[in-house]
């Protein structure tokens, strides 16, 4: 939960999303944009609207999407964010929908519900985490309905089943992420959380617990993430476990960021998961 995800490429080559450049990308990226049509972007969803009374922008398969990802970027953080991981994760048949959060944050950027920062490190020096993953934020309530109503319209628009529905995010936006996808898991087809954490503890567990066996989730986490403990996503991570989920567990050596290591291990596991069939009518 800082102004800016950081996406992490290597030794001394750490930047800001908005400064991502084409070098960054694998020739495997390169390979994927070209066998998909020229002529995408001029049909179809658009490439950027509201939806569900939230600001919205797409990224790659726009007439005919097999799979769709929604992606909400972390807390303070500008609307635009993570768009350019879509550059980065296309791939045919592959849609990217990057929300922004309704709220203005501390600073000027966006927010899913209202944050603490200052409370939230205090928290965490005295090692009071434990509390902290007690907790269900005031604001988390509403901003999962949004949410929910988001993923609907996504659906519909994208003519997709729920199944090939994909909700996540990074710190606070993984959080969301998390909340609606153990509220509403018939709805989606799996879970990305990028740096985020537990909370509410008692309803994630019970979630957790009548969720499908099998359902897909992929995390990562920084060992040493100065902002949400490490500690707390292996929590998670052993709850969506012991609920016989399948969860991918990518850590890392490394802050509150997305290093490429995570970015290769999400887009082999959204290849993995991606669904076959044609988009529903």
């Amino acid at each position: 939960m800082r102004p800016a995800a950081v996406i992490n490429l290597g030794p001394g080559r750490a930047r800001p999303p908005a400064l991502l450049a084409l070098a960054a990308l694998t020739s495997a990226s390169s390979c994927r944009r070209a066998m998909m049509s020229p002529a995408q972007g001029d049909a179809g969803l658009e490439p950027a609207g509201v939806w569900a009374g939230l600001r919205v922008r797409t990224v790659g398969e726009r007439r005919h999407p097999r799979q769709v990802v929604i992606l909400l970027h972390g807390w303070g953080a500008a609307g635009t964010d993570l768009v350019p991981l879509g550059e980065a994760l296309a791939a045919p048949g592959r849609l990217l929908v990057f929300p922004e959060g309704p709220l203005v944050s501390q600073g000027g950027g966006r927010a899913w519900w209202p944050l603490d920062i200052g409370r939230l490190m205090a928290a965490r020096e005295r090692g009071e985490e434990r509390a902290l993953r007690q907790e269900t934020p005031a604001g988390l309530a509403e901003a999962r309905a949004q949410m929910q109503a988001l993923v609907a319209e996504v659906t519909r628009r994208a003519r997709v089943a729920p199944e090939a529905v994909w909700v996540g995010g990074f710190s606070q936006g993984a959080m969301l992420a998390t909340d609606v996808a153990l509220a509403s898991p018939a709805a989606v087809g799996g879970l990305v959380v990028l740096s985020g954490s537990l909370l509410t503890e008692p309803t994630w567990v019970a979630h957790l617990a009548a969720m499908p066996p099998g359902f897909p989730i992929f995390m990562s986490h920084g060992r040493r993430d100065p902002v949400l403990s490490f500690g707390l996503a292996e929590a998670l991570r052993d709850h969506a476990r012991a609920a016989r989920l399948d969860v991918t567990w990518v850590p890392f050596e490394g802050g509150h960021e997305i290093p490429r290591l995570v970015l290769e291990g999400l887009e082999a596991f959204l290849g993995t998961h991606a669904t076959a069939g044609p988009a529903r009518n």
